[in-house]
């Protein structure tokens, strides 16, 4: 089964989110610098707080994850401050260097558990360094890792073979893209990118403004079955049916970046 993992600041969301079968919640304190490195491209930029992630451990108990901002002189004290107010799982993005996760572990103390952000060049060629550390959970973010790797295309590291290169090097728990509903997705169906992550292995997938949008409180339980459904139905698949797959979000993906036909020149009647 691939876990959603949900970004809510909303206890009453996360509460049937949890009850639903949602595998945990994340409160998400990252803000320092991301609203300026993400200007433009429509991102959703949280700023989570204390009293957000006291609010959701009573809710959710100990399925709670916090994304805390990746500062040199920050980690330490935002580690502690989330464990202090009930997070049992870290979350540290733009990892660049082992050593800032060596730096949260012993922050943590074995307090907490420790994830990972593969947001940068730097982190997607570190999968065999990782593979060392006692990371819970590893998550390729699509957005962060297109500006830093220059502006290429969101979804390029899921069919140009550096998502699988990292997936050699780190056998652990991946996660990439977002999951929804099976039969929603924009731009890419959520079909494919579900495709994808079963066919790499992916422990777990983040749910995020598009499973909110898409899935009000009162369906919550009926997205999440619907997700698990079609996941069972994609562990299934064969070999060639894979690969068939494979190729529509290659083509997808491409579709993205395809130049927009101009209008035809119509001839105006004399």
């Amino acid at each position: 089964m691939i876990e959603c993992l949900l970004f809510t600041a909303e206890p009453a969301y996360a509460a049937a989110a949890v009850a639903a079968g949602v595998g945990a919640v994340v409160v998400d304190w990252e803000w320092q610098g991301k609203a300026d490195r993400q200007a433009g491209l429509g991102t959703e930029v949280n700023h989570g707080t204390v009293d957000d992630l006291v609010a959701l451990r009573r809710v959710a108990g100990d399925r709670v994850i916090c994304r805390i901002n990746n500062t040199p002189l920050g980690r330490d004290r935002e580690c502690r401050l989330a464990i202090e107010h009930g997070a049992s799982e870290i979350w540290l993005p733009m990892v660049r260097s082992p050593r800032e996760l060596e730096q949260c572990l012993r922050a943590i103390d074995g307090h907490a558990r420790l994830g990972a952000m593969v947001e940068t060049r730097e982190a997607m060629r570190l999968g065999r360094e990782f593979a060392q550390l006692p990371l819970a959970h590893a998550y390729v973010g699509l957005n962060d890792y297109r500006i830093d790797n220059g502006h290429g295309g969101l979804f390029d590291p899921m069919v140009d073979g550096t998502i699988d290169r990292f997936r050699d090097d780190f056998p652990g728990a991946i996660g990439v893209a977002g999951i929804t509903r099976p039969d929603r997705g924009f731009p890419i169906p959520q079909r494919l990118l579900l495709a994808d992550m079963v066919r790499l292995e992916c422990a777990f997938g983040v749910a995020r403004r598009g499973f909110r949008a898409d899935i009000g409180i009162d369906a919550i339980a009926d997205g999440v079955a619907a997700i698990g459904t079609e996941i069972a139905r994609l562990r299934s698949r064969t070999t060639d049916e894979i690969a068939v797959d494979r190729a529509a979000l290659a083509a997808a993906v491409a579709g993205m970046s395809a130049p927009v036909p101009a209008a035809p020149v119509l001839a105006c009647a004399s």
